[in-house]
């Protein structure tokens, strides 16, 4: 069994991390510098800063977070998703200290800009994010389009960037249970047939799921946001419950 990788997802939204629930209601949490502190200490296997507010206002990544965060100088590998718009940003962003970069709206809108970015940092340094949905009355999987705020079919470039391999990993969010302790909707993987590396994100919640969804030969990793802030040494808990499970064990210090 592949070992699978422990993502803490910090979710900024105007300068200050936030605890998210459906990307609708934000309660703040403290700044991004002390908390991606800590996440550093306890052993995730990555960080993932998602600048949130930066694509809906088209104000592009956030180089200024990226620059605190490079003095930080963390050990952890860094993901950053939030603005990147072309293959310039791209550059910069993993210039500024991250080792990969997350796109979406990139993807819906230049699919030509996104094969310039895998062609020039190379597809292992991208991860294309996806907020999914199941309809169980047509029994069919669909596309939380937040900037026009509707569900609707996985837009085709997403199909064309899945079949040219443009990307790394693809980040599957179940965008109806973000933030929420309901559990990550498991139809999204029974629809979702393609067979390319994942990472699930959103509702994960309790030892059961984290075992169940591991069983997908596909999952890469697990995405946790909120549940990193209910308890102490989540981290940590989650990981010695799973030792030969994920990569890295767990760090108490």
């Amino acid at each position: 069994m592949f070992k699978k990788r422990f993502i803490a997802n910090v979710i900024v939204k105007k300068n200050i991390v936030v605890q998210s629930i459906e990307y609708k209601k934000f309660l703040p949490v403290g700044t991004p510098e002390s908390i991606i502190k800590n996440l550093d200490r306890w052993s995730a296997d990555e960080i993932l800063v998602n600048s949130i507010d930066r694509s809906i206002n088209n104000l592009g990544p956030d180089f200024d977070l990226l620059h605190k965060i490079q003095k930080i100088k963390i050990q952890t590998p860094l993901v950053y998703a939030g603005g990147i718009s072309s293959n310039k940003e791209a550059q910069k962003t993993i210039q500024l200290g991250a080792d990969r970069i997350v796109v979406e709206t990139l993807v819906d809108n230049d699919l030509t800009e996104l094969i310039k970015i895998s062609e020039t940092l190379g597809s292992q340094s991208v991860i294309i994010s996806m907020p999914l949905s199941v309809n169980k009355k047509k029994n069919k999987i669909l596309f939380y389009d937040y900037k026009e705020n509707k569900e609707k079919e996985i837009p085709d470039n997403f199909l064309k960037a899945i079949e040219k391999k443009l990307f790394s990993e693809l980040l599957i969010i179940d965008y109806k249970n973000q933030g929420l302790k309901k559990g990550f909707e498991s139809n999204i993987l029974k629809h979702f047939t393609y067979n390319v590396p994942l990472i699930l994100y959103g509702g994960i919640n309790g030892y059961k799921e984290i075992k169940k969804l591991s069983k997908d030969k596909r999952v890469a990793a697990l995405g946790f946001g909120n549940t990193l802030n209910y308890a102490e040494h989540a981290i940590q808990n989650i990981k010695s419950c799973f030792s030969k499970e994920f990569s890295r064990g767990a760090n108490y210090k």
